[in-house]
């Protein structure tokens, strides 16, 4: 049984609180909360909870709840962080005493706590696994920096030029002015009077009101207390207008301001460096405001950033996927771009992807949301379909206006010319070069090539039979018409080729990457600056001037004042998965979304022969197309309408894993396939939660009995 404290009257010897704690080494114990439990930073399921160590009389004041330790774990000196003072033990002797007190700075926060404990719920993982993501790498140094700088001062009269500076575009939807005074609104009845100083006329709300409404996710459960009124939700579809490829960062900018100019924080995710660095540059007078987070940072200048956006000295947190979970505790708008880049999906243990990391802030803190994108993910449609989600939309009049004119080339055109220029495509870029004496716009022309390296795929040029690779019989790709030829899959590589068929040494291309497309195109137009944008060379921006840009899909750069024209050169096959055409079209529609409008002579010549993708880019519709396969995977009980775990290890220990899970909630087999063993079930969007949470307590139950692992991932979109 535990002790409880004793106090020992002031005219004794002794006068301290004898806790009855016994500390290894003959340490003093604290005066009052001895015991701190430190969860450890173990990668083993079984040891994911929290460990009781004792507080030294020296370390009492440092050791607040959330600060981050050093502590003897199992031989080893191992991190952890703080979550509980308490005055007793279950600990049987004497009590190992926390190591060291990393820093006095409290960086696991309750907010950030219990947003990493729902992922990890959610994605059937740990909460030390979360941690990682979520809390960078200390550094000391620029700590110590961070901790100095001051808020940045907002007066009134800033206030008022913040949004001044950034007035409505004439490309904006009427819906998106009344999507702010939403904001403005219910800033205001949040007791934020600032905000009330908007102009915006009154419209009717497309976003959200909270109370009431359907969640996005059944990980996203009611909080014990009442959580304060939401703000306006909404999704928005993008059209180029005359701001071909930029129009989120001035809608994004205009939506941030009237929350700026109250005091409170705003958190911006875009996809990656591309777009991070266009949006600094549009940041103006807001740069003082401004506190960059992502995973390409240094160290030094990661730590400082995330050191300073928790302790407020910097209100707008702009980042990649690094930035969902951003420390600061006010944060009263989320804005997101291309929610459905794979960018966002981590590559580590338990995979989250950052949209969910969103969706459960604003769930939770009540936070206005703007999810802006020249696409429509159907995970973000089946939101607005379910009423959690507002949508703001253009009207049918100006829609065709602002979208740029698409071609398609002959029906009649053989399938090996798509990867080429055909006739149409050169006549169109002679004409956006300033080459013919009739040209609707001039300036530069985006060529978009699919796939990288010279000769991706090549073919004997006696037998014309695909050359495979002779180890892993994997398609050999050449750095040149005359080689060297390698293989992606297993490294080989060889100077010479003889086919193993007919002996021919020559080859044929089957299908040519950007290396040989940029070498045909300088070719084709000879006076022409041709610039490359792929691989390990990306450019940001390009000037607005007649060029040809060649770039790889993801890798296309940003043109002052849009491209006059777009060549979208082969065919993006979908591929046989069920998310492999929304990704077909959101890369075609990435390089669209950066041509000029109809109205200022924007043209696309789309090269692709897929049917869906050519109805969703001429009529530069993502929005139907979303809502049309929402609609039909919720008949089939695809994702998102249901979640899907893939279960991988043993048959047997799989099978029982299954059968816990089962027990938890209603789980259905979707398929299985061997070597590796893996196993796919299914699971109602209602039983999620406790679906994942039991198969999360089964794992970890199994690493403490040492048996057969089984390793867990949760919505996994390549898994169907």
């Amino acid at each position: 049984m535990s002790q409880q404290p004793r106090l020992i009257s002031d005219d004794g010897d002794d006068d301290s609180l004898d806790t009855g704690i016994r500390v290894r080494g003959g340490k003093t114990p604290a005066a009052q909360l001895p015991v701190a439990e430190v969860l450890v930073e173990t990668q083993l399921p079984h040891l994911a909870r929290p460990f009781d160590y004792a507080v030294t009389e020296a370390d009492d004041a440092a050791a607040q709840l959330g600060v981050r330790v050093r502590v003897r774990f199992a031989g080893r000196l191992i991190s952890g962080f703080i979550i509980a003072r308490k005055d007793t033990t279950d600990h049987v002797g004497e009590l190992t005493a926390i190591e060291r007190i990393v820093s006095d700075l409290v960086v696991l926060t309750p907010g950030l706590r219990q947003l990493c404990e729902e992922i990890a719920d959610r994605y059937a993982g740990t909460l030390p696994d979360v941690l990682r993501l979520a809390i960078p790498p200390r550094h000391a140094t620029a700590e110590k920096r961070a901790r100095q700088a001051e808020p940045e001062p907002l007066g009134a009269v800033e206030r008022r030029q913040i949004c001044d500076e950034l007035s409505s575009h004439p490309d904006e939807p009427p819906a998106f002015a009344a999507y702010l005074t939403a904001i403005v609104e219910w800033l205001a009845r949040s007791g934020h009077d600032n905000a009330a100083e908007s102009g915006d006329a009154p419209e009717s709300v497309p976003a959200a009101e909270s109370d009431g409404q359907a969640e996005p996710d059944d990980a996203a459960e009611p909080a014990e207390t009442a959580a304060p009124a939401s703000g306006p939700r909404a999704a928005m579809a993008l059209l180029p207008g005359s701001l071909p490829g930029t129009g989120w960062i001035h809608c994004g900018l205009r939506a941030a301001a009237r929350v700026l100019r109250t005091g409170s924080s705003v958190l911006w995710l875009v996809p990656d460096h591309r777009e991070l660095a266009a949006l600094e540059a549009a940041l103006g007078d807001l740069t003082p405001l401004a506190i960059r987070l992502s995973a390409d940072q240094g160290q030094s200048a990661r730590w400082s950033a995330w050191v300073r956006a928790l302790q407020g000295t910097g209100r707008l947190i702009i980042g990649t996927r690094a930035a969902a979970f951003a420390p600061a505790d006010d944060i009263r708008l989320i804005i997101c771009l291309d929610d459905g880049d794979e960018n966002y999906l981590d590559q580590h243990a338990p995979y989250p992807h950052a949209r969910q990391v969103l969706l459960s802030r604003i769930q939770h803190t009540g936070a206005a949301a703007l999810f802006l994108d020249y696409n429509r993910t159907v995970e973000i449609q089946r939101l607005v379909r379910i009423g959690w989600m507002g949508e703001i939309s253009y009207p049918p009049a100006v829609h065709r206006q602002r979208t740029p004119l698409c071609q398609l080339p002959p029906d009649d055109l053989p399938p090996q010319q798509r990867q080429r220029l055909p006739e149409l495509g050169f006549q169109l870029a002679q004409a956006a070069l300033g080459r013919t004496k009739q040209s609707p716009a001039v300036g530069p022309v985006l060529v978009q090539v699919p796939r990288a390296g010279y000769l991706p795929v090549i073919a004997c040029a006696g037998c014309r039979a695909v050359i495979e690779c002779p180890q892993c019989a994997g398609k050999l790709e050449a750095a040149s018409q005359t080689g060297p030829f390698a293989c992606r899959t297993c490294g080989f590589r060889a100077e010479t080729f003889t086919c193993p068929q007919c002996s021919s040494h020559a080859i044929r291309s089957v299908v040519a990457g950007i290396d040989r497309t940029f070498e045909e195109l300088g070719r084709a137009f000879p006076g022409v600056k041709v610039i490359r944008s792929g691989g390990s060379h990306i450019i940001d921006r390009v000037p607005d001037e007649p060029s040809i840009i060649v770039a790889t899909t993801g890798a296309e750069p940003y043109a002052d004042n849009g491209y006059a024209l777009a060549l979208l050169l082969d065919s993006l096959w979908p591929g046989p998965g069920l998310q492999a055409t929304d990704r077909a079209i959101a890369r075609r529609m990435r390089a669209a979304c950066l041509v000029r409008s109809w109205q200022h002579g924007g043209r696309i010549l789309l090269m692709d022969d897929d049917p869906s993708i050519r109805q969703v880019i001429t009529d530069f519709a993502p929005v139907t197309w979303a809502d049309e396969q929402y609609e039909a995977r919720s008949e089939l009980r695809f994702p998102p309408a249901v979640r899907t775990i893939g279960l991988r290890g043993e048959r047997r220990a799989v099978a029982e894993v299954v059968a816990a899970a089962s027990e938890a909630g209603e789980v259905w087999d979707i398929f299985a396939h061997e070597e590796p063993y893996e196993r796919i079930i299914g699971t109602t969007i209602a039983s999620g939660s406790a679906v994942t949470r039991r198969i999360a307590a089964e794992i970890a139950a199994r690493s403490m009995r040492r048996e057969e692992s089984v390793f867990a991932r949760v919505d996994d979109p390549d898994v169907l």
